[in-house]
């Protein structure tokens, strides 16, 4: 057994980032990689109830969360490892070669400065002797919570902050959107997916700001139901988490990126159905989001009064780097982190933009999405996509 203190290096890297094109919503940085080194090759041979043959506990002094990155895990059947926090709350059990499959994967988080890894073995089996073991090569240091709502970077509230915790509207089905944690180029990142019907199963649509390529998709972790109990309350609801499975296809323009889930999410938290309908000014809507990486929310109202309905006040708009023609904009408020989040026709509870784009104008203020009508015809087949 062994434990190690990671010690911070250099600074920490400033919170803000640049928007992507003009007035963009930005995904949110919430942690950086540093390097932890320690494996363990071959190990005894356990007992029928799979004791800890092996433990590592992983400490990173401030850390707001944890994250493990194995370089390579090769475990025979009925061996397994566990990453978990100190108190048990954050329990995570991989087999084989991992989430991947490839024996090279990140942990899900653990919200803690804290993750204790553990190597379960039982008494001897099939194929023992060719075993690797586990090599950890760096792990992911939160320094920012993903709960940092209100504080979010690129905040965009127009007004006076409508929004409300998303169980204060049960009668807005809010179950396929997901929070996503990812990691790129060296730094963990936060934004909002959401499950919709489509050619594959268990796909998922979020911004291509937030993730475009299958090295990155590689590395998500959705976690649905991450919200309140009740409407004024603070007790969190049990939540799932599902890794990323296969990037399908991305476009700049449109600001979109489709991809699958492993595991079967939909069975649990159902999907939306995405729309080519023609969106028009006026349409009432809601705005299912977690700004910040944090709980979700929901834009239903857009003044703290709640007296003005969230509506669509532009279409077939043209903001920042997008293509022609292909926004609607609002007065619905929004965060970082709220990149991804679906924009439904609250008459018909089909989705018709996906967000992006905050403070598009000032006068009056708005924020936008793409419109769904452009992201079907150009992703074709692999989203079902309603008329209506």
């Amino acid at each position: 057994m062994s434990k190690r203190v990671l010690l911070s290096v250099g600074l920490l890297c400033v919170l803000l980032l640049a928007a992507f094109a003009a007035g963009a919503q930005t995904r949110v940085r919430v942690g950086e990689e540093r390097p932890y080194v320690t494996s363990v090759g071959a190990y005894p041979a356990g007992a029928a109830d799979r004791p800890a043959v092996w433990s590592e506990t992983i400490h990173s002094p401030d850390a707001k969360f944890l994250r493990v990155h194995f370089k390579k895990l090769n475990l025979p059947d009925g061996d397994y490892l566990t990453v978990a926090s100190p108190d048990g709350s954050d329990f995570w059990t991989y087999t084989a070669k991992g989430l991947n499959g490839t024996g090279r994967f990140w942990s899900f988080m653990v919200e803690s400065d804290t993750a204790i890894v553990e190597l379960h073995a039982g008494p001897a089996a099939k194929a023992r002797g060719n075993r690797y073991g586990v090599e950890i090569d760096r792990i992911a240091h939160g320094f920012l919570s993903p709960d940092v709502e209100p504080g979010a970077p690129t905040k965009v509230v127009c007004g006076s902050d409508g929004r409300e915790a998303a169980a204060c509207h049960t009668e807005v089905n809010m179950r396929p959107v997901a929070r996503i944690s990812f990691q790129s180029g060296g730094s963990s990142f936060v934004c909002t997916g959401w499950l919709v019907a489509g050619s594959n199963s268990n796909t998922m649509l979020t911004n291509n700001h937030c993730v475009d390529t299958q090295t990155e998709v590689s590395t998500v972790q959705a976690r649905f139901n991450y919200q309140t109990t009740t409407c004024s309350g603070s007790t969190q609801a049990t939540y799932s988490s599902y890794a990323g499975g296969t990037f399908l296809r991305t476009h700049v323009g449109l600001d979109y990126t489709i991809l699958t889930l492993q595991g079967n999410p939909e069975a649990t938290w159902g999907e939306y159905t995405a729309t080519s309908k023609q969106p028009t000014v006026g349409l009432t809507i809601n705005f299912p989001q977690h700004p910040g990486g944090g709980l979700k929310r929901i834009g239903y109202w857009e003044n703290s009064a709640h007296t003005t309905r969230c509506t669509a006040s532009t279409v077939n708009a043209t903001y920042g780097g997008s293509t022609s023609g292909s926004q609607m904009g609002y007065g619905c408020d929004s965060a970082g982190g709220s990149s991804g989040s679906p924009i439904m026709d609250a008459g018909t509870g089909r989705i018709i933009g996906l967000h992006h784009f905050g403070g598009v104008t000032s006068n009056p203020c708005r924020n936008s999405a793409t419109q769904l009508r452009q992201i079907c015809s150009n992703a074709g087949s692999l989203l079902s996509c309603a008329t209506n």
